[in-house]
């Protein structure tokens, strides 16, 4: 039976994260790290000019010189990608007895985690993984999901973040909410979206809301409608990127 990794998405803003190497593989890692707002040290006698631009720059912590196990203090997760067999399977052991996610490049048995493929869309990530097998076949398949992926999910879920108190408060259930976001998703108001018409879709969502609230319940969920939509219905400027016409 092939291996099994669980999915998951970390939280890394303000986590201290360290790379091991300095070479291309290592100036790819810190830049991924560092758009997740990771707190980046990268350790290695040597480093590309960008990752040197980084430490100019104070976007990342550059300690030139080899690995020691006292640069595991406090970190939450470490990659290694060095030439030198001997300091990644170190790199592996020392961060293994500590409990630190690690992974090593290209060596999936001195890998407590694996980095998947990934697609963005503003607030949406698609991970990728064949578990390690073929990092080309899942690279393959994130650049046809990142073709399928329209530019309009961005703004949508920015709406639906947007909504998400006023449902909480006017729906109590769970699946009275996942029924009121999934019509959304897969009605109008999406079709308004990809017509960047983001007012007019901000406009027909809470009108959905009012009529799902009221058909569940018409007393007492009116009146919640009414408290709790109360700032959300008021004449305000919206977002940037929730402007339309």
């Amino acid at each position: 039976m092939a291996q099994a990794y669980y999915p998951m998405f970390a939280d890394l803003r303000g986590r201290r994260c360290l790379i091991v190497g300095g070479g291309l593989i290592a100036q790819r890692k810190a830049t991924t790290l560092l758009s997740y707002g990771a707190q980046v040290t990268v350790v290695s006698p040597d480093a590309t000019s960008r990752l040197k631009r980084y430490a100019g720059e104070r976007r990342i912590r550059y300690v030139a010189r080899r690995f020691r196990p006292a640069d595991l203090r406090g970190v939450w997760l470490v990659c290694a990608a060095t030439d030198e067999a001997t300091v990644n399977a170190q790199v592996y052991r020392e961060a293994t007895r500590r409990r630190i996610f690690t992974n090593v490049v290209d060596q999936k048995p001195l890998c407590s985690f694996i980095a998947p493929a990934i697609a963005r869309r503003g607030g949406l990530t698609v991970a990728v993984s064949t578990g390690g097998a073929s990092p080309s076949v899942a690279q393959q398949i994130r650049d046809r999901v990142d073709r399928a992926i329209g530019a309009e999910y961005a703004p949508m879920l920015r709406l639906l973040e947007g909504l998400r108190g006023a449902a909480k408060r006017t729906l109590p259930t769970y699946q009275d909410r996942k029924r009121y976001f999934d019509g959304l998703v897969c009605g109008r108001v999406f079709r308004l979206v990809k017509a960047n018409r983001m007012a007019a879709a901000r406009r027909m969502a809470l009108q959905q809301l009012r009529r799902q609230a009221s058909g569940a319940n018409p007393s007492a969920r009116t009146a919640a409608f009414a408290r709790g939509l109360a700032q959300d219905s008021a004449p305000r400027a919206l977002p940037a990127g929730l402007r339309g016409h």
